[in-house]
């Protein structure tokens, strides 16, 4: 069987920044455990911001509604790829002590995948983070916390984040943790992958 794991960018800068070289660590240690990595670029894709349906009603908040009208965009092509992995890495540096905006706006666009019909129920996630002072973890723990609620399950460091803007593979700590990220995060898809917690 295919195993798939899906790494969502949050970063505008792509390919170049230093989140990204920081996460190839972990795609190396999945790659050397059987998985296919695809890398998914936000800055290439046009997400509209939600509109909030929930505040009217948890029923309007759906994948249904979410697809049409002035959110007729490119979050179906998003949700189809999230869907059909396996595990999730979710990249983004720090802005002002938060995820950037991009990967904050996904976050939004989520909620109608778990909200009725908890679809998102056993995804295996983690994180790639590039910061300075404090912020990696407090937008750590705000996406964990959030993503949690969501139905994400997360494994024993299900982190690495770096605060050298240099060159985040100089951060000896920062690699060592990436690699146990990618161990870990394909050890909890062999334990508990496919298995539905609601």
């Amino acid at each position: 069987m295919e195993k798939r794991a899906l790494f969502i960018n949050g970063s505008s800068r792509r390919d170049k920044g230093i989140t990204f070289r920081l996460s190839l660590k972990v795609k190396e240690s999945l790659e050397e455990r059987g998985y296919e990595v695809e890398y998914l670029h936000l800055v290439d894709y046009e997400i509209n911001f939600c509109e909030g349906c929930v505040s009217e009603s948890g029923a309007l908040c759906n994948p249904e509604r979410c697809l049409k009208g002035k959110l007729n965009d490119d979050f179906k092509i998003v949700m189809e790829k999230i869907l059909n992995t396996d595990i999730i890495v979710f990249l983004t540096p720090v802005y002002w002590y938060s995820p950037s905006a991009r990967m904050k706006n996904l976050i939004d666009r989520l909620t109608s995948l778990e909200n009725v019909n908890k679809m998102l129920d056993g995804k295996i996630g983690g994180f790639v983070v590039t910061a300075q002072e404090d912020g990696a973890m407090m937008t750590i723990l705000q996406l964990m916390g959030t993503l949690n609620d969501m139905g994400f399950m997360f494994p024993p460091y299900a982190f690495t984040y770096s605060v050298n803007f240099l060159d985040p593979l100089e951060d000896k700590e920062a690699v060592e943790y990436a690699i146990r990220l990618g161990r870990n995060l394909a050890k909890m898809h062999e334990i508990a992958g496919g298995k539905n917690w609601k």
